[in-house]
């Protein structure tokens, strides 16, 4: 019972952390991912994007706040290991582009030095296999909605304060 009622807390603290109160990325008009022009490379399909995404403890330094402390949730480690993104939604949940009406694609921005929270974060977003790119200005590093115009693998470089990681991140076509 004890564990149901931990669940159901981080539950209401991930709603609360990410309600439309919460910093959403700037929209941008839905569409769907295109190939680069002749003789260029084609979108990378689910099995060829690295998002490594993971359904399990956070790591010790991205915990502050989560009870019980080790509770699985979906997140991916920054390539440099200097910010994880936590997708909120559940195990089974995925972003989707565009946006569902009734879901927002939720992340929860953590740098590992807990001083860098609270400071802008910049993300060039570049849809993997295309030229196709955008960017999102978000003004701090922690909750915020990431909506991304297409289908597919985007690589996303990440910029605050001084640092610099990479992530990839799936998109489901909605």
């Amino acid at each position: 019972m004890r564990h149901g009622l931990a669940v159901a807390l981080l539950a209401v603290a991930a709603v609360a952390a990410c309600s439309p109160a919460s910093h959403p990325a700037p929209s941008s008009p839905s569409g769907q991912a295109t190939a680069a022009p002749a003789g260029g490379a084609a979108p990378v399909s689910a099995a060829g994007c690295l998002a490594h995404r993971i359904d399990g403890p956070l790591p010790v330094w991205a915990r502050s706040g989560f009870h019980p402390p080790d509770v699985p949730i979906g997140h991916v480690i920054g390539l440099r290991g200097a910010i994880v993104a936590i997708l909120w939604g559940g195990p089974e949940s995925s972003l989707y582009a565009p946006p569902l009406p009734d879901q927002r694609n939720k992340v929860l921005w953590v740098p590992r030095l807990a001083d860098e929270a609270g400071a802008p974060l910049t993300i060039r977003a570049t849809l993997n296999g295309t030229h196709r790119a955008v960017t999102r200005e978000l003004p701090d590093v922690g909750p915020s909605h990431v909506n991304l115009p297409a289908p597919g693998c985007w690589t996303l470089d990440l910029s605050w304060s001084g640092h610099r990681d990479q992530v990839e991140l799936w998109y489901t076509a909605s």
